[in-house]
């Protein structure tokens, strides 16, 4: 498993990761401190300044701390294939702390299990091997006896009886392994006279038909030694079968005993090969033989080293002038502890002496130590437990479960996990320009639309979204919304549409359809500035690992220090370059800078975000089970609901006797004059409004629909509150009216108006989603419809419409406020210059001051216009009146 560039983090040799998490803390809130001070002298905005910050913060963190998390990562999804049988499995440690001490651990753990794996493997390979070509000698004998082909002579049984003996043989080095495995073993001690011993151990190596010599040498020749001569019969005869197969034809066999100390050792050489030091520390492992074509299976000295190790001894292989060199080690009277047998020693670590204390066999009678028979009998293999079959591990016939998702990949899974060179590249690119320009600007005007519009395109061209008829509406609702900061001086409204479309612009990534999926979509722009933090520094290690990148960093950076050096000083030496320069190098201050560089960081930020989400949208639409759950009885749900009914029959009767009794029944009912009835409740009403769609959307939920009878009432009490919510609507509007015709008209008034109107809109959307039809578009018209609204409003020049109709008012009462006209320059100045005389149209657009800039990147309708109202009408020569007129 490889780990990704650059994954050892800067805090890789700290060894405690307490320490490591306090540096963490420590880190961001230095970075947070630090920024914050720097943006503050610099006179970064708040709303700038504060994301960067942020930025800052979670840069440091992520970049301390690299490598920390990975390892447990790696581990997780390493677990998962190795619970499938992939062993290979390894974990890159990046530190030195106890996530990197798990993480080795991890590894010996897979390696161990590899091995074991290979073992079984070989295990099964070679008793496959092994019992395979004496079985089918045997079984040919047999059928050639059973069919009369040969007579039962002594030559044919013998060859019968050599493959008899070679199976019996095998089956009790499985049998020895199996013993291992279980951890039991047991002794039978007695004296052992070690010159008998290997007498008789040469004399059956003998038997072999093998073209070798062997000499035998004992000091002391009474050489004595306490051991289970059974066990320890078995291993030299182990050992000298490994030496007569390796050594050549008419090769020496040195076997030599002696005393050291407390101890006995034997010595075992044959002129063969030898064996290679890199490959000593396998030969007494399973299946560790240095030659696969020498005939041997790899377990003799696997239980030779085991049997050692029972006496309290040890076997290694020394290094030899010629052949091989085998030396065993033991006491000459073996110690053990009086505490209870443990687990004899693995066969692949070399265990200290007298580790394992097995039990020795004695006679009840005699007290003596006996020897047990010859160890190519099944007597040999008896013991107190009773041994196991090695058993073969299964592999899983069905894939093991996905491991669990983390936090964020439940909800928000990252499909395109690659790095994204080119995502990065045009968002810094859509930085470059927005700081390049934005510090240029005198007010908004068409760098702001355009900064606005690349960013927004990028995504839309990430996202592929040009696919859906949904997101192209999205799209062109926010071109249009960006447009008015290039067409209207004050883009208040505009700013409030684009806010309304932010969950709609990430709805066209996300495809949400329902509130709480639009709600999530748009708190996805904000959350993307953490979940996309390792794509980012993915790409981030992609491009460091660029061939000459560093190299081409480093030129430039010494190429620009040397033209500001030996430029400043050519451009003070001579007044003709420092012309030159001044000309061509931009006067920047030092709080200039920081601006740019805090504007370039936070405008990158917000399209590599909006980029993130288009890539790799969330789930957006999580599966909330909300399901109605109708009331038991009808009455429960049907009586509250005609209680409400009732109020709106009553307050709709009250309104038409205001409606056609006239001014003068309002004055004789309520002793209000009828503006000031107009302009009662109408904040009260829009309340109504909004509680009309709760009760519609409880309807929705409670009614029961069990039978034809409960649908029709359902449908029935939805459409009629639908229709009274409606005249509500209409008598709202139809007060404010009154209230602006009787007051004068303003934005704010018209904006209410409207607003209204939208809600009206909404009672219709849940009324029909109560009544029964699907609401899967519901919230997305409700809130396209708002954002819509808020863009339209500035579109249509609502400054210059409200211009308009006080204009009317005027001509109709001869009343007009100038002061509140004054307040809707410079978008409304045009049409306060066509609808107004002079004198009072500039009065009204006295005080306005409109930008000297004759920059592009601040060029802006409204502004022009109100330049050009200005200059026709001039300054008013009276006193201006402030009051109604």
């Amino acid at each position: 498993m490889t780990a990704e560039p650059n994954a050892r983090g800067p805090l890789a040799g700290i060894t405690s990761i307490r320490v490591k998490l306090g540096l963490l803390v420590v880190a961001s809130t230095v970075a947070v401190l630090v920024v914050a001070a720097i943006g503050r002298r610099a006179g970064v905005p708040t709303l700038v300044s504060g994301p960067v910050t942020i930025a800052a913060a979670l840069g440091a963190t992520r970049w301390l701390a690299r490598g920390m998390v990975t390892p447990l990562q790696d581990m997780t999804r390493a677990a998962s294939r190795m619970a499938g049988g992939q062993w290979s499995e390894r974990i890159d440690v990046t530190s030195a702390d106890e996530v990197g001490t798990l993480a080795r651990s991890f590894n010996a753990m897979a390696e161990d299990l590899a091995t074991q794996d290979e073992q079984r493997r070989a295990l099964i390979a070679t008793v496959s091997h092994e019992l395979r070509t004496p079985l089918a000698a045997q079984r040919a004998v047999l059928e050639n006896l059973a069919d009369g082909v040969v007579a039962p002579d002594e030559r044919t049984l013998g060859t019968a009886l050599a493959q008899a003996e070679r199976l019996s043989d095998l089956v009790n080095d499985l049998l020895d392994l199996s013993r291992i495995d279980g951890g039991a073993g047991r002794l039978a001690l007695a004296r052992v006279d070690v010159a008998q011993l290997l007498t008789a151990c040469v004399a059956e190596a003998e038997l072999r038909p093998r073209d070798v010599r062997h000499v035998v040498t004992v000091t002391p020749e009474s050489l004595s030694v306490t051991a289970d001569r059974a066990r320890l019969t078995q291993v030299i005869v182990n050992l000298l079968d490994n030496a007569d197969r390796h050594s050549p034809a008419g090769g020496v066999v040195r076997v030599d005993a002696r005393v050291d100390g407390s101890d006995w050792v034997l010595d075992v050489r044959d002129d063969g090969p030898g064996i290679p030091p890199e490959q000593r520390h396998r030969i007494f492992q399973r299946f560790g033989s240095t030659d696969p074509t020498s005939g041997g299976s790899g377990l003799g000295l696997a239980i030779a080293r085991w049997v050692v190790e029972m006496h309290g001894g040890r076997i290694d292989a020394l290094d030899a002038e010629a052949g091989a060199h085998l030396a065993l080690r033991l006491p000459r009277t073996p110690v053990f502890p009086s505490s209870k047998p443990s687990q004899a020693p693995s066969v692949d670590t070399p265990a200290p002496r007298a580790a394992a204390a097995p039990a020795v066999v004695a006679h009840a009678a005699t007290g003596r130590h006996t020897p047990s028979s010859s160890p190519t009998q099944e007597s040999t293999m008896s013991s107190a437990v009773a041994p196991t079959v090695p058993t073969v591990p299964s592999v899983p016939s069905v894939p093991p479960a996905a491991p669990r998702p983390d936090f964020w990949g439940r909800f928000w899974p990252e499909r395109h996990c690659g790095p994204q060179v080119a995502i990065l590249a045009a968002a810094a690119g859509v930085g470059i320009i927005g700081a390049v320009l934005l510090p240029l600007m005198n007010g908004v005007g068409l760098a702001v639309s355009l900064v606005m519009a690349l960013g927004g395109s990028l995504a839309f061209v990430v996202g592929r979204a040009w696919r859906s008829p949904w997101a192209l509406a999205v799209w062109a609702l926010c071109l249009v919304a960006v447009s008015v900061f290039t067409l209207r001086a004050e883009p208040g409204l505009a700013v409030l549409g684009l806010v309304l479309a932010t969950p709609l612009f990430m709805s066209a990534f996300t495809k949400a359809r329902t509130i709480v999926g639009l709600l999530i979509s748009g708190l996805a722009w904000v959350l993307a500035a953490i979940r996309g933090l390792p794509l980012l520094g993915r790409t981030l290690g992609r491009l460091s690992a660029r061939r000459n990148l560093w190299a081409v960093l480093r030129a430039g950076a010494l190429t620009v220090l040397g033209v500001i050096v030996f430029g400043a000083l050519f451009a003070s030496a001579d007044a003709i370059v420092g012309s030159w320069a001044k000309a061509l190098v931009p006067d920047w201050q030092w709080s200039e800078l920081t601006l740019r560089a805090f504007l370039w960081t936070f405008i990158t930020g917000l399209t590599l975000t909006a980029c993130y989400v288009a890539l790799n949208p969330p789930v957006a639409d999580p599966d909330l089970a909300l399901t109605p759950r109708p009331a038991k009885h009808r009455f429960e749900w049907l009586v509250p609901a005609g209680a409400v009914l009732v109020l709106f029959v009553v307050f709709l009767a009250a309104q038409a006797s205001a409606l056609f009794g006239g001014k003068e029944h309002v004055l004789r009912t309520t002793g209000l004059t009828y503006a000031e009835y107009a302009r009662q409740g109408f904040g009260q009403l829009v309340v109504v409004t909004l509680l009309t769609t709760v009760v519609l959307a409880l309807i929705r939920w409670f009614a029961s629909e069990q039978t034809a009878a409960d649908r029709s009432i359902k449908r029935g009490v939805v459409l009629t509150m639908t229709a009274l919510s409606l005249l509500v609507v209409g008598s709202a509007l139809h007060r404010l009216w009154l209230y602006q015709e009787a007051y004068g008209f303003t934005t704010a008034r018209i904006t209410a108006a409207l607003a209204e109107g939208w809600l009206a809109l909404v009672v219709i959307l849940v009324g029909a989603a109560a009544a029964g039809w699907s609401w899967a578009w519901a919230a997305r018209v409700a809130l396209f419809s708002a954002s819509a609204l808020a863009v339209a409003l500035p579109l249509v020049n609502l400054d210059a419409r409200v211009v308009e109709l006080n204009a009317a008012r005027y001509e109709a009462t001869g009343k007009v406020d100038v002061a509140y006209l004054s307040q809707l320059a410079p978008d409304g100045s045009a049409a306060i210059v066509a609808n107004f005389p002079r004198e009072m149209a500039a009065c009204a657009l006295t005080g306005t001051s409109t930008s000297t800039d004759d920059s592009w990147t601040s060029w802006n309708l409204g502004r022009e216009r109100m330049a050009r109202a200005q200059a026709q009408v001039g300054t008013p020569t009276g006193v201006c009146p402030t009051a109604y007129r």
